[in-house]
């Protein structure tokens, strides 16, 4: 019963977080703390593979798998966007020159360098070397190691939202139509993963439709699926949603331009309300940044919720 643990941790953590709304210094040390447990998550998840010969053997086949999953989840959610984008005021894209072309891909590329996508996946990568030469301790792919890990950093992660005052104020700032753009991005996400998963090997509909509802949120989602699923599945779910928010940075400026102004903030998914926050802002106009945030929250709050709910666990 991992997922009832861990959404019970999160909604304790929230709880705790609302009590310490106030506070600056708690907000500051819980993003700490949930860094640092994802690191090592991540780091022990890489050693969980880096034990298991099958999985090191195939992981360019679940690197492929993951873009495929990614790549469904993503064009569900902007095809899904661009036809309810009646629903928001539109406005004219306009073209960029050369120059400033280069200088959006050089801020794009700083951007990916600087979040923690690189880090977490060198983390996870440094996991898998040191396990298959077996310099980590065996106690560190002990599952109980994992799990008292990840029940922690559920309380962190329930705690840093609830102690957000970005949360409330979105919230007073939202009018109705604003709550279709998270669920534009729940069914396009898990519709196109679910699609995609029929037409891969050793990917069930529940771990394809899963893995979607990841929502770009690559270390919880992936971990929460690798406890349920198995390693290889917690290996496409990381690949997977890291995909999803490399390619929302790369990639903002097309989606908008193809898919109207909502492309961008829902291809980002969870990852709209922070790491692809200024890209989105870029491509699309600050009056967007509001949606991108509450879509943001909204789509974080519910990854710990769907993705054990999809497993059936």
């Amino acid at each position: 019963m991992i997922s009832l643990t861990v959404i019970g941790l999160f909604v304790v953590g929230i709880g705790i977080g609302i009590i310490f709304r106030k506070s600056e210094l708690f907000l500051n040390v819980t993003e700490k703390l949930v860094t640092i447990a994802v690191f090592a998550l991540l780091f022990f998840l890489g050693v969980s593979v880096g034990s298991d010969p099958r999985i090191v053997n195939n992981i360019s086949t679940l690197g492929w798998q993951a873009v495929m999953l990614s790549s469904g989840a993503i064009t569900g959610s902007l095809l899904l966007a661009k036809l309810m984008a009646s629903f928001f005021r539109k406005k004219e894209v306009s073209s960029s020159n050369p120059e400033k072309r280069e200088t959006n891909m050089g801020s794009r590329l700083m951007q990916m360098l600087r979040n923690q996508s690189l880090w977490i996946l060198l983390f996870f990568v440094a996991g898998i070397v040191l396990s298959v030469y077996e310099i980590t301790p065996r106690i560190l792919g002990h599952e109980n190691v994992s799990t008292a890990t990840l029940y922690t950093m559920m309380i962190f992660v329930g705690a840093g939202i609830g102690s957000d005052p970005r949360a409330l104020d979105i919230l007073k700032q939202t009018s109705l139509h604003i709550l279709i753009v998270p669920v534009i991005v729940i069914i396009g996400s898990i519709g196109g993963s679910l699609i995609i998963a029929q037409f891969l090997d050793n990917v069930s509909s529940a771990n394809g439709m899963a893995v979607g509802a990841g929502f770009g949120y690559y270390s919880l989602s992936a971990i929460i699926i690798g406890k349920i699923s198995g390693g290889e599945m917690g290996v496409i779910a990381l690949l997977s949603n890291i995909f999803r928010e490399v390619i929302t940075l790369v990639a903002a400026p097309l989606m908008v331009r193809w898919f109207g102004q909502l492309g961008a903030i829902v291809s980002g998914g969870a990852t709209a309300m922070d790491t692809t926050l200024p890209v989105i802002v870029k491509a699309t106009g600050k009056e967007y940044a509001v949606i991108s945030i509450f879509s943001g929250i909204v789509l974080s709050v519910l990854v710990p919720v769907l993705v054990p709910l999809l497993l059936g666990h």
